[in-house]
């Protein structure tokens, strides 16, 4: 590519030698160092590029040789500005561009964001804009190790970013903590567990406190399951005092959750017509400009863009835009679930309910949910018995009151 460019600003001629012996001429270039290139041979003679401070030097050559030399071809810098030497403002135009790329080199026009999972690329946007990390922003601005720490700092399921910027790109590289935390890693003080829900206790494993329930027992809501604080008996079976420490266990409740979901038979659905309506825009430095404006003939339409931005290369982009809108018309049809498909999306939709809470660590004990449609609606309702992992840790005192400080399930302390 550097190659293509230095030949171009010199430029090149391409010759044509006929006549007399060419094997002579072409020994007398080589001997002369005199570089050529795309050699071909046609309705004998020979065809060639060569330089023009290596072209200046070719007469003598050719006369010793008894051929005959023909540009049939300028190409190059040097002829272009010659052709084009009375054309002023083409030059100036030339100039003013390259120093408005030269400008635009300086900034940030795209911001690119890769390995990202859980983390949605408009959250980490939305973060970028607070900290001032935008489109348009000096690359000089821009404090890429300082800019990392932050982003590993803010969110704590990053365990590596790397921030660097190409061409006028700033490429953000990241890597999450996919691996669930674990509750045993904090540090908790003198705590208890405490019911978060409202059932039988199935099973409890206690690590560390007194447990206060066991097998069978009815909990309800902020009852207290394990307690963080020890008795100590002296000799004679008293209580000399206390010890206090963090509950932890794994207490396992049967439960229910409360289920109901009703949806009309009714439905709508869209009926494309086939008509089209295609407009253009360009969007330069933020702003948007229509090229075509044309109101939308069409009542209910769909809306489809498609953008493009201009770029040199694969890092060089530039703060200039331009797409197509597109759209489409259609028409709301009304039509009506049979019963069965009816009874299968409510279904799907129970069944995505139950995979959700699965997904939590939960065991369906027993699904007392019924669907029933009355040709205007149909319903699905009852409730789902199910054994889950539970307890709320709420922070212990000396005067045994309860100060809450983890609201979540206590998995271990």
């Amino acid at each position: 590519m550097i190659k293509q460019v230095i030949q171009y600003c010199k430029g090149h001629v391409r010759i044509r030698v006929s006549g007399g012996s060419y094997d002579r001429f072409l020994n007398m270039c080589a001997k002369h160092d005199l570089y050529i290139w795309d050699l071909e041979y046609a309705d004998n003679a020979y065809e060639m590029n060569i330089s023009i401070k290596g072209f200046r030097i070719l007469r003598p050559l050719a006369r010793k040789s008894h051929t005959k030399v023909r540009i049939i071809g300028r190409y190059g810098l040097p002829f272009f500005v010659f052709r084009y030497r009375k054309r002023k403002m083409l030059f100036a135009g030339i100039i003013s561009g390259a120093i408005l790329m030269v400008f635009l080199s300086g900034f940030i026009w795209d911001i690119n964001i890769n390995g990202n999972q859980t983390l949605t690329t408009d959250v980490i946007i939305n973060y970028l804009e607070s900290e001032n990390i935008i489109h348009g922003m000096p690359k000089a601005s821009v404090d890429c190790k300082g800019l990392a720490a932050d982003l590993r700092q803010q969110f704590n399921d990053l365990i590596w970013v790397s921030v660097r910027i190409e061409g006028t790109r700033l490429l953000i590289d990241m890597q999450e903590n996919t691996d669930l935390k674990l509750d045993d890693k904090i540090d908790y003080g003198p705590s208890d567990l405490v019911s978060n829900v409202e059932g039988t206790v199935v099973k409890i494993i206690t690590r560390s406190g007194v447990p206060m329930v066991k097998a069978g027992d009815e909990v309800k809501k902020d009852d207290l399951l394990v307690s963080g604080q020890i008795e100590i008996i002296n000799d004679s079976g008293e209580v000399a005092g206390y010890q206090y420490c963090a509950a932890d266990a794994d207490i396992y409740v049967k439960t229910r959750y409360l289920y109901s979901q009703t949806f009309s038979m009714n439905y709508n659905v869209k009926e494309y017509s086939g008509q089209l309506k295609r407009g253009y825009y360009l969007n330069i430095f933020g702003k948007k400009i229509s090229l075509i404006r044309k109101k939308v003939p069409f009542e209910t339409y769909d809306v489809t863009t498609i953008e493009q931005q201009a770029k040199l290369g694969d890092n060089f982009y530039l703060p200039v835009s331009w797409g197509s809108v597109d759209y489409k018309e259609y028409e709301l049809i009304q039509k009506t679930y049979s019963k069965n498909a009816a009874e299968k999306r409510s279904e799907d939709t129970l069944n995505k309910f139950l995979e959700k809470i699965q997904e939590k660590g939960v065991q369906i004990f027993e699904n007392n949910v019924k669907i029933e449609s009355d040709g205007k609606t149909c319903k699905a309702s009852g409730e789902v018995i199910v054994i889950e992992k539970v307890g709320k840790r709420v922070e212990r005192n000396t005067e045994n009151e309860y100060h809450r400080v983890d609201s979540g399930d206590s998995g271990g302390t």
